[in-house]
């Protein structure tokens, strides 16, 4: 009987490692954005112009969000409320009710046949949002990215930083809540305007 080599079970398991590491694919395709229109939004941790759009190297400046009321909420949001915010901006988006607290908001893609599909969450409070969303994120993996607003979370497809943070900025989403993006086996709070604790 022939032994087994040492490398069958190198073989097996270099999947499940790497795996653990890539985050699942949604599918989607993020449309293409102007970086030199993203940067100008964006500051260093310090308040200098012209950061690093990496995780923990930049965050939203207040001008990304002018004319836009950005005071935490703690009241009771309903899926009406990121609707209303949506047609603010003038984007017209209605939801299409996934199941019981569960709503999806597509938008246009990087192909005509792609969308981008944000999975809006309504939970009993804040805190539920929070750890919703935080626990979404991790189970998801790396480039997983949302946003939250009170007792709503929003999770949003696998993207690079750049591809999540454009996304964001032209919906003005760092605006309506506090955004968030998974790493390798942590969640990062992109710091902007709208802040909860």
């Amino acid at each position: 009987m022939r032994a087994r080599s040492s490398f069958f079970p190198l073989l097996v398991g270099a999947p499940l490692l790497l795996g653990g590491c890539v985050g699942l694919d949604a599918g989607s395709s993020y449309p293409d954005y102007a970086s030199g229109e993203v940067r100008k939004k964006l500051l260093t941790p310090e308040n200098q112009p012209d950061p690093s759009i990496s995780l923990g190297s930049f965050k939203i400046a207040s001008k990304a969000c002018e004319g836009i009321d950005t005071h935490p909420i703690t009241g009771k949001l309903t899926q009406d409320d990121f609707t209303r915010f949506l047609e603010k901006q003038g984007i017209p988006q209605p939801p299409v009710k996934a199941r019981g607290n569960l709503y999806w908001f597509d938008f246009p893609g990087g192909k005509p046949e792609d969308a981008v599909r944000l999975r809006l969450a309504v939970l009993d409070d804040a805190e539920g949002a929070a750890a919703d969303l935080h626990a979404s994120l991790l189970d998801h993996g790396p480039g997983w990215w949302g946003v939250r607003r009170s007792n709503l979370a929003i999770l949003a497809p696998k993207a690079g930083v750049a591809e999540a943070v454009a996304f964001a900025l032209k919906y003005k989403l760092p605006c309506w809540g506090v955004m968030a993006m998974t790493d390798v086996d942590d969640v990062y709070v992109i710091p902007g305007p709208y802040a909860e604790l």
